[in-house]
């Protein structure tokens, strides 16, 4: 389903990634230290929209790309998780329920790369 104006809306139509929700755990690596893994907790439909901003990398001009991923609620999604498609993993930094029904989340993500 397309919002009006051509953009990608939050409809069920939208919601076409199917994402695998990842939850941080972490162990001691028996040095005073911890080794963080990520553990697959379910699988969510999810809308992905790309944004990229001006940004100073190296003294270079570059761009930093971010990314909002719309869920379909109820999700336990929280800040410090992770989202995967694919071989694709994006890290939540923030959530938010925009509308305050509980029916959609929004998750403002950063991508990892490799």
């Amino acid at each position: 389903m397309s919002a009006p104006g051509g953009g990608m809306g939050t409809g069920t139509g939208a919601l076409r990634h199917r994402l695998v929700h990842e939850t941080p755990v972490e162990t001691a690596d028996g040095m005073g230290g911890v080794t963080r893994a990520f553990l697959a907790v379910d699988a969510l439909w999810g809308a992905i929209e790309t944004s990229a901003a001006p940004a100073e990398i190296a003294d270079r001009p570059g761009a930093v790309l971010s990314h909002r991923v719309s869920l379909r609620a109820p999700a336990t999604v929280q800040p410090g998780d992770r989202l995967r498609l694919g071989a694709r993993r994006f890290l939540v930094e923030a959530v938010s329920d925009p509308e305050g029904r509980g029916r959609r989340l929004v998750c403002d993500c950063r991508e990892e790369t490799p």
